[in-house]
C-alpha cells in the first residue's frame, strides 16, 4: 500500500514552522509538538520547556502521525495532560 507524501511548500533553505501538533502540561512545565519545513520533508521537534527534547525528519503523513503519537503517549504515560 503507497504511502502518502505530505507536500510542504517549496523549500527556501530556512526551515519555517507550519503548525502545533500538541500542547501537554506536568505542573509548571510545558511539552509541545511542533512541525517544521525540511529540505527532505517535514522536522517535528519535540520541546519540554526550556529544553529540545527530539527531532525527526518524517516524509510521509504516516510517519509524522505515528511520530507525534508515540511521543505524545510516552509523554501521558510519564502524567503529562493537556
Amino acid at each position: 500500500m503507497a504511502q502518502s507524501v505530505f507536500q510542504r511548500a517549496r523549500w527556501d533553505r530556512s526551515p519555517r514552522e507550519v503548525a502545533e501538533w500538541w500542547i501537554l502540561k506536568k505542573g509548571p512545565r510545558r511539552a509541545m509538538c511542533r512541525l517544521f519545513t525540511h529540505q527532505r520533508g517535514h522536522e517535528l521537534r519535540l520541546e519540554v520547556s526550556p529544553e529540545f527534547v527530539a527531532s525527526e525528519v518524517c516524509r510521509t503523513v504516516d510517519e509524522m502521525l505515528g511520530c507525534q503519537e508515540r511521543w505524545r503517549a510516552a509523554l501521558q504515560a510519564k502524567g503529562w495532560q493537556q
